[in-house]
C-alpha cells in the first residue's frame, strides 16, 4: 500500500469515525434505534419489575437473543424475544399454574418477556449475586452455569462466554439510551445486591459500544 492510498484510508477511517461520534454524541435515539433498538418497553417494566429484575438487564438479554424479533425461531427452537425453548415454555407455564400452555404462546411478546424474566429470577435464585452466571445458565443450561461458578470462562463455550461480553455491554448501554424510560420501582441498592457484574476494569461506555461489537463480530465466526 503506497503513501497516497494509506492516507487516503486514514482520512476516510477519520471522517468516518467523527461522523459515528457526533451521530451518537447528538443524536442518541436515532443511534439506539439503528443498533439498540427498544420496543415492548411496557412489557419489560411491568415484568421486570414483578420478578425484581434490572429492565436494562432483560432488554440486554432480548438484544442478544432475538435483536428484538418477536418472530425469531433458532435452529434449535427456541422461541421470541427471549429464544426460549418449548420444553422449558411449559415448564414455566406450569410453574405459574397455567394450564393453556402452547408452543404458539411462545411468539406473543408479552407471553415471552413474563416467561425470560420469570425464567431470569429463578437462575438468580440458584446464583444469587452472580450475573455472569445466571447469564452462563440462561444460554447455555444449568450445568453451563454450575460450571461457570466453579472455573469461570475457563469451565464455559466460547459462545456462552461471548454471550456474557454481549449481555453485559449491552445493559449498559440501554441503561444510557433508554434510562428513563425503563425505570422502575426497583431500588439501585436491590439491583446491585442481585445483579453484581464482574468486571476486571472500569469500562466508558463509548468502549462498551466496542467491545460489544467485538464479541458480536467473535460469534460469528
Amino acid at each position: 500500500m503506497n503513501k497516497k492510498i494509506a492516507l487516503t484510508l486514514a482520512i476516510t477511517l477519520g471522517i468516518l469515525a467523527i461522523v459515528i461520534f457526533l451521530m451518537y454524541q447528538y443524536f442518541p435515539k436515532v443511534w439506539g434505534d439503528i443498533v439498540y433498538p427498544m420496543e415492548y418497553d411496557s412489557y419489560i417494566v411491568k415484568y421486570s419489575k414483578e420478578y425484581n429484575l434490572d429492565p436494562s438487564l432483560v432488554s440486554a438479554v432480548i438484544y442478544a437473543e432475538s435483536r428484538f424479533n418477536s418472530d425469531s425461531i433458532s435452529r434449535a427452537g427456541a422461541r421470541g424475544l427471549m429464544q426460549i425453548m418449548p420444553a422449558t415454555g411449559r415448564t414455566i407455564s406450569e410453574r405459574l399454574g397455567e394450564s393453556d400452555f402452547s408452543v404458539d404462546k411462545l411468539l406473543d411478546p408479552e407471553t415471552n418477556i413474563r416467561y425470560g424474566c420469570w425464567y431470569l429470577n429463578y437462575l438468580f435464585g440458584n446464583y444469587p449475586d452472580n450475573q455472569n452466571a445466571v447469564l452462563a445458565g440462561y444460554n447455555g443450561g444449568g450445568a453451563v452455569g454450575d460450571r461457570y461458578l466453579v472455573s469461570r470462562d475457563a469451565g464455559i463455550p466460547a459462545e456462552t462466554s461471548g454471550y456474557i461480553v454481549t449481555v453485559n455491554n449491552a445493559q449498559e448501554i440501554y441503561k444510557q439510551l433508554y434510562g428513563d424510560k425503563l425505570s422502575t420501582s426497583v431500588t439501585a441498592e436491590n439491583i446491585a445486591e442481585r445483579m453484581q457484574i464482574q468486571k476486571e476494569k472500569e469500562e466508558t461506555f463509548y468502549d462498551k459500544i466496542i467491545n460489544n461489537i467485538r464479541s458480536l463480530l467473535s460469534l460469528k465466526k
